[in-house]
């Protein structure tokens, strides 16, 4: 069976790949202090409460530092609740950049 899909032309794929990469240094923008950084470990974990739970999400790089991501779990969204960037080289957590925080509602 032959593919229905034409080839893509160089003047496209050139295009394609034009647009992929400055979509990836957009990206790289967001979250500067963890672009270029090498990672030692990933961690998770979920707290089940009534009706809802939280699930962390936390990246530890070499260097002693550390991003963390909460989210908060509610049927039938994941909301984000904190968006962290610390250092744990000393062994105590030190907050170096709040990227997002959302309160609980009273």
């Amino acid at each position: 069976m032959k593919s229905q899909s034409k080839p893509i032309s160089k003047a496209e794929r050139k295009k394609l790949d034009r647009f992929h990469e400055q979509r990836k240094a957009k990206l790289r923008k967001k979250y500067p202090e963890v672009h270029d950084k090498k990672l030692d470990y990933v961690t998770h974990s979920f707290e089940d409460n009534d009706g809802g739970g939280w699930l962390y999400v936390n990246l530890y790089f070499t260097d002693g530092t550390n991003f963390s991501m909460d989210f908060s779990i509610n049927n039938p969204a994941i909301v984000p609740r904190c968006i962290e960037y610390g250092d744990m080289s000393t062994g105590n957590y030190e907050n170096i950049r709040t990227y997002y925080y959302r309160g609980e509602k009273p």
